[in-house]
């Protein structure tokens, strides 16, 4: 009987956020995302070479067009020729428009349609350059590549929310934000969705590990400066 009643509590807690979404305000003070939409560019973050990427149409065509993209590319700065070449990491950001259902990324829907395959999330959290905490889900994947001898490019990917005040590092903590904002407080935020990734294969030369630390490395350095920290509830 426990185990019965354990195995519904997922279920009876999604309907207690579908009910409580119809009690949602369809208006209120809305608010902009602590994240700014400007990420830096060429040197402008120490130690990082930055070059901006442009949003693909696949993503204008399925989101709303009210929808903000901000995308760079950043590359380890290598002082000395003989320095390992570390791959390049893709920051992306996406800024909720009116229609927040129909502006904010999935990742673990939208990966799997782009060819990632085996993936799976776990919850990460470190600090930051400024002293702050920050969670993350982590998702590891692989693609197929036939260029690889295994056949298989590794990718990690960290994402989290970042709304006005608020930062959530899934999915699920960021509607019940929003619920809890709209009924209580009769405020909508927009939502920036913020996802870091980049690549590894033994095959070239670059560990699990290399990845995942030049990915916190970035991070640490990078949401500092893009965030407005006096805007975030501790």
């Amino acid at each position: 009987m426990l185990n019965m009643i354990k195995s519904l509590i997922p279920a009876l807690v999604l309907g207690i956020i579908i009910s409580l979404s119809f009690l949602i305000p369809s208006e209120g003070t809305l608010l902009n995302s602590s994240m700014s939409l400007r990420l830096p560019l060429e040197y402008e973050l120490p130690g990082w070479y930055g070059k901006r990427r442009q949003e693909s149409s696949q993503e204008r065509k399925i989101l709303a067009p009210d929808t903000k993209f901000s995308k760079a590319d950043y590359s380890i700065v290598r002082h000395f020729e003989w320095e390992k070449r570390m791959p390049d990491i893709h920051v992306s950001l996406v800024f909720s428009g009116n229609d927040m259902n129909q502006s904010i990324h999935r990742p673990e829907l939208c990966l799997p349609g782009q060819g990632h395959l085996n993936l799976t999330g776990t919850e990460i959290q470190f600090p930051l350059n400024n002293g702050k905490e920050i969670k993350f889900t982590r998702l590891s994947s692989f693609k197929k590549n036939k260029n690889i001898p295994d056949g298989k490019l590794h990718f990690i990917h960290y994402y989290t929310f970042v709304g006005h005040g608020n930062i959530c590092h899934t999915h699920m903590l960021r509607t019940l934000c929003d619920i809890k904002d709209r009924t209580l407080n009769g405020m909508t935020q927009r939502w920036a969705y913020c996802q870091v990734g980049t690549y590894w294969s033994p095959h070239i030369g670059i560990s699990r590990e290399e990845a995942d630390r030049l990915l916190q490395k970035l991070i640490s350095q990078l949401l500092p400066e893009i965030i407005n920290w006096k805007e975030i509830e501790d």
